[in-house]
């Protein structure tokens, strides 16, 4: 499991996560849609193949679980005090890749920045 602090309010980090326009500021380089039970979501990125990502569970604002490939992700997010949300990533297969999408979410959500830029 891997988590990071964001300075910001569960709601927004949220969105972040789950809205494709939003998760493409800083993660993926392109999502077919929006992060919601029943999906089935592409996520392109600027390197390597394509992901199909299939959505079982969404609790708004606390829970998104996945499949990818045969891996099962669970995303949690919890409100660490006002304006902050710790976020959680279940998954050792693709440990170093939610590690990244985790920095890459507290930059571009703390400060503004992509770090894939």
């Amino acid at each position: 499991m891997v988590s990071v602090e964001v300075p910001r309010p569960v709601e927004e980090v949220f969105d972040f996560i789950v809205e494709p326009g939003l998760l493409a500021s800083y993660f993926v380089s392109e999502a077919s849609g929006p992060l919601v039970v029943g999906a089935h979501v592409t996520w392109t990125f600027d390197e390597g193949p394509p992901v199909e990502v299939d959505v079982d569970a969404v609790e708004t604002n606390r829970l998104v679980v996945f499949r990818w490939g045969e891996a099962r992700v669970t995303i949690t997010l919890a409100p660490e005090g006002p304006g902050r949300t710790k976020v959680s990533i279940d998954d050792d297969e693709h440990r170093a890749r939610w590690q990244r999408m985790l920095l890459g979410l507290k930059a571009r959500m703390a400060f503004g920045i992509d770090l894939r830029a």
